[in-house]
């Protein structure tokens, strides 16, 4: 809900201590930019009015590096005094200047918006920042369009001007969710004239990547953005945050635009449009290893995130970790081994192929290898099993993911990934087939994974050792 805040200023100044009413001001100006972008921090210095020193820092992530915006107050809001103070600030510093009243309109006020214009620095009066909509988990286009006011625009803008860039914005990422020409170009022509061009460039590429996803061609989109452009983590951080898109032909067009890279540093961790690009990448991102952590999932919940920088899937009790180099995750803890009959039938029960699995006992390690074949019922392995005592525990195994590659899985540290050090494999076969052995899944639990993972390998009706002939 949208709440006034000159009113608060106006009360704010009425205190008779000067002092009071500066700090009083400064702390219901800090609140409300707040109260709108609430990842930002916000320091108050010990000035007011002053020409040079502002009287807020915002500071604020941006991809993988931080972002500022330098905030002054002003008791006057005449609009010659204030393109005076305008043309005195630091032009890179994307000044933003909150007059205490509204600026006067004619033509002293046209002339303050261009030079706020070509001198990147923001006035927002009292009634624009009032009418700035509160922060929301969803991010609606309206709130990545708020975003860019505070973040970068330009101009002055006093009601009627945030209410106006609000909802071009609006309609306009709605256009390109449709592949409609004329209100993106109009979104595009406002963002391009009210925010600095590097806030303007994000959101043309976030709005280029909706037109792309609504299935028109990029030779058609009525914006200054590179053909293929791919999405950058603050790009992709607005795609990804908001509100949910459920068109799997959306997001099947949107994944060649992005990469794990960007996403890693994005700063999304759980969305339902995360969801929804997984299910377009994980058969075409490739990755070296995933190591499975027991514990840290949630009952019953199968979910796509980013934990601390690694991309995760969160099984019921667990979280599978990917990474393109061993070095990117944790060191793992050693487990207890699951027993040879235990590992056969997870292997015959979701269609895995095994060609060699290592199994130890309390003091022996025993090999059993093909050349290619699938050893998982050989008779022999009986055999060995009876030999010692139906206590050999399985530490590694080798098998064959649906693409045909081989996977090592190492049950010990509950690890898996291709032979050789710099070998890739797409999500789907890697995290596919090393779930399937390193944990015990039922059938329920079974089917959402290949349903999450596009398929996998198809588990036979039921398989059987045939009977040995009598000697």
């Amino acid at each position: 809900m949208v709440t006034p805040v000159a009113p608060e200023i106006d009360t704010a100044l009425d205190h008779p201590d000067p002092r009071e009413a500066v700090e009083r001001v400064k702390d219901v100006v800090q609140r409300r930019l707040h109260r709108v972008h609430p990842s930002a921090r916000i320091v108050r210095t010990p000035f007011f009015n002053h020409t040079y020193v502002p009287d807020l820092l915002m500071t604020w992530k941006n991809g993988s590096g931080m972002a500022e915006r330098r905030v002054y107050l002003r008791t006057s809001s005449d609009p010659t005094l204030l393109a005076n103070d305008v043309m005195l600030l630091e032009r890179e510093q994307k000044p933003l200047v909150v007059p205490l009243g509204q600026v006067g309109q004619g033509p002293l006020w046209a002339r303050l918006d261009n030079i706020a214009g070509e001198r990147q620095t923001l006035i927002l009066d009292p009634f624009g920042l009032g009418v700035l909509p509160p922060h929301s988990v969803t991010r609606s286009p309206v709130a990545l369009a708020s975003d860019a006011i505070v973040e970068g625009g330009r101009g002055i803008m006093g009601q009627g001007q945030v209410e106006q860039f609000l909802a071009s914005v609006d309609l306009g990422v709605g256009a390109a969710r449709e592949g409609r020409e004329a209100p993106t170009r109009v979104a595009l022509d406002t963002l391009g004239r009210r925010t600095i061009p590097g806030v303007a460039h994000r959101l043309a590429t976030f709005m280029a990547a909706m037109w792309q996803g609504s299935g028109r061609s990029m030779t058609d989109f009525p914006g200054n953005v590179p053909l293929r452009s791919s999405l950058d983590a603050t790009s992709l951080n607005l795609l990804l945050s908001s509100e949910e898109i459920g068109d799997e032909d959306f997001w099947r067009r949107i994944q060649p635009l992005v990469d794990i890279k960007p996403l890693l540093e994005s700063g999304i961790t759980d969305t339902e449009n995360l969801q929804h690009l997984m299910r377009s990448a994980v058969g075409v991102w490739k990755a070296h290893v995933c190591m499975v952590v027991e514990g840290r999932g949630l009952s019953g919940s199968w979910r796509w995130m980013v934990e601390r920088g690694r991309l995760a899937l969160q099984g019921p009790d667990f979280v599978a970790y990917i990474a393109g180099s061993r070095k990117d995750l944790e060191f793992p803890d050693e487990r207890e081994v699951p027993l040879l009959e235990e590992v056969r039938g997870r292997a015959n029960r979701h269609g895995v192929t095994l060609t060699s699995i290592r199994m130890m006992t309390s003091n022996r390690s025993i090999g059993y290898d093909s050349p290619g074949d699938d050893v998982t019922n050989d008779p022999q392995l009986d055999g060995i099993s009876a030999a010692l005592g139906q206590e050999e525990g399985v530490v590694e195994a080798l098998a064959v993911t649906p693409g045909g590659y081989a996977l090592r899985c190492n049950f010990s540290t509950q690890t898996a990934g291709p032979p050789g050090a710099r070998a890739l494999l797409v999500y789907a076969d890697l995290l596919g087939t090393a779930l399937r052995l390193l944990r015990p899944l039922g059938e329920e639990d079974a089917a959402v994974l290949r349903t999450l993972l596009g398929g996998g390998p198809v588990p036979p009706e039921e398989w059987s050792q045939p009977t040995l002939p009598e000697a």
